[in-house]
């Protein structure tokens, strides 16, 4: 018997301990997780000389009395400017992001254009055009305000990580007894409705045992995954969630239909990866943490940063 044909109960994640900020060498999906999963907003502040601990202590003070955002708090006691924020969180996490992304960012925390210096003031509408980005045709993601970028070059591994994961059900080499029995399962739901397939795919998948990158490869933010690995040992909340899209994309869903969230778990506090799926104008939620598949305004726990197809990402902002 195949761990797949057990109930197992879904692990929950556990924020790892790291030393030190990841390297901007880094690709930029291991740094965002990394980055994400193991520092706070204060945190990477602090560490990089941006604010004095003196600071982040009183910013957390009036946060625990407001329950406002932290770096919002931050930049109206002028401990540092909106610009400073956003380029550190982007330098941290590798964020290749279009002006687009860095001038609606800016555009929304600061009130006057005094406050930023001569390059960001740069950073304009027509900019954010030339960089070839657009709204979603979806309601924008968890209340979030979200750009689209068709321009998805620099995700080099999440590429990799999809191929790796398409490969074994179109292929009929060898394969594992997991994903023997995940691509018995896909083939089973061809003909289905699309309401059942969801619901199939989801429920099967989040069978598999959840395992963190740190206990599985010995570090955290792994991108080197394998279908075999995923199904016969275990995986992270990424590993779901590409495999949920992967399974879905082979039973004919589209890539507008489909992407995966790289969000906040604001219960939690740690970085967490779940798959959208649109339906019409609804949207949905698949997560590796909810057995139940929940449309995305009953779930208020998680903040999205960026979410991603094959095709196109999305960069959310408040």
């Amino acid at each position: 018997m195949t761990m797949l044909q057990k109930e197992l109960p879904i692990k929950q994640e556990t924020a790892p301990k790291v030393a030190s900020p990841p390297s901007l060498k880094q690709s930029f999906f291991r740094s965002c997780a990394r980055a994400v999963r193991t520092y706070q907003i204060g945190d990477l502040l602090v560490s990089s000389g941006l604010i004095s601990p003196d600071q982040l202590q009183a910013a957390l003070a009036e946060q625990s009395q407001t329950g406002g955002q932290l770096g919002a708090i931050l930049i109206q006691q002028q401990a540092l400017t909106a610009v400073q924020l956003y380029r550190k969180l982007a330098e941290q996490w590798c964020l290749k992001v279009a002006a687009a992304g860095v001038a609606v960012l800016v555009q929304t925390a600061v009130p006057s254009p005094a406050q930023a210096d001569e390059t960001d003031r740069s950073i304009t509408t027509q900019s954010m055009q030339e960089a070839g980005t657009s709204r979603s045709q979806y309601p924008e993601l968890f209340g979030t305000h979200e750009t689209r970028s068709d321009d998805v070059s620099a995700f080099k591994k999440w590429m990799v990580m999809i191929d790796r994961f398409e490969s074994p059900l179109h292929s009929s080499a060898p394969v594992s007894e997991g994903v023997a029995e995940w691509r018995k399962e896909i083939q089973s739901l061809q003909g289905l409705s699309r309401r059942e397939q969801v619901k199939r795919v989801n429920d099967f998948l989040n069978q598999v045992e959840y395992v963190d990158d740190r206990t599985a490869y010995g570090e955290n933010g792994y991108w080197g995954a394998t279908p075999e690995r995923f199904f016969d040992g275990g995986g992270d909340c990424k590993d779901y969630a590409i495999a949920k899209y992967v399974s879905l994309r082979a039973l004919g869903f589209t890539d507008s239909q489909l992407r995966v969230a790289i969000v906040q778990d604001t219960v939690k506090n740690l970085a967490h990866a779940i798959l959208i799926f649109y339906s019409g104008d609804q949207g949905y939620v698949l997560d590796n943490q909810n057995k139940k598949i929940e449309p995305i305004e009953a779930v208020n726990r998680y903040a999205p940063y960026f979410s991603i197809n094959q095709t196109s990402w999305w960069l959310h902002h408040a």
